[in-house]
């Protein structure tokens, strides 16, 4: 009997998880874009159909830490737009399971996301400016 009221009980606290991510606890996320960036809407509706708040503003100027960030990413893998969630970085048109991906790991050596336009990959950038290649997910 006690196990099914500790089956009973993970299950609830998984639906609890779930509920958190998917609608009372929505992560921001806060894009920053330029004037002449043109594809934010489909990334912002895919961002937001996936459980996240969205916070879009257009930027003369990024700020230093974004400006930090687009400077460790190589030159493809720099973008007209660049999001921030939880700490990290997001460089790009990344996919949102990728970015959920990094939120659940909360890995401390990772400062960006970026979308390497040449090989459809999704990379992980570190604070030392070293690359983690992940292919992107459709």
């Amino acid at each position: 009997m006690r196990l099914i009221a500790f089956a009973s009980l993970l299950a609830s606290l998984a639906l609890i998880g779930l509920v958190a991510f998917g609608g009372i606890s929505r992560p921001t996320f806060e894009l920053s874009y330029t004037a002449d960036c043109k594809n934010t809407a489909p990334w912002q509706s895919n961002l937001t159909a996936e459980g996240f708040d969205i916070r879009a503003t257009q930027v003369d100027n990024l700020s230093l830490s974004e400006q930090r960030a687009m400077m460790i990413a190589p030159a493809p893998m720099r973008d007209c737009m660049m999001g921030r969630v939880a700490g990290y970085h997001v460089i790009g048109d990344i996919p949102a399971n990728d970015i959920i991906t990094l939120l659940r790991r909360k890995p401390a050596d990772v400062i960006a996301l970026a979308r390497d336009d040449q090989t459809r990959e999704t990379v992980a950038i570190h604070h030392d400016g070293s690359i983690e290649r992940r292919e992107v997910t459709q």
